[in-house]
């Protein structure tokens, strides 16, 4: 993906691309998406051994679930949404509970 001799899309706004355009995009995203369990892995471990004064480090707060069951996409796609935040989620069990409890 970081290639600058491969080819590459000529559009500069969505709406002009073509169906050409869109399948240099696919190819290229298809082969480096299948080092992206790989790149997840090396940036969370960079969060390995910040305690920040809390009982774990960063990297086992990213790895732990949400501290109630998330029953619907669209809740998984809040939780994703509002990671390092501290606004309350309304359909959240507690209404004094805010998300997520500590970053």
């Amino acid at each position: 993906m970081n290639d600058m001799t491969a080819p590459r899309a000529d559009f500069t706004h969505m709406k002009e691309g073509t169906g050409e355009d869109w399948q240099i995009i696919a190819k290229s995203f298809g082969e480096f998406s299948k080092g992206l369990p790989d790149r997840i892995i090396t940036h969370l471990r960079l969060l390995e051994g910040d305690f920040g004064g809390f009982k774990i480090d960063r990297f086992q707060h990213c790895l732990k679930p949400p501290p109630w069951p998330i029953a619907t996409a669209k809740m998984t796609n809040m939780w994703s949404a509002h990671c390092c935040t501290t606004s309350a989620i309304p359909s959240a069990p507690s209404t004094t509970r805010t998300w997520p409890p500590c970053c």
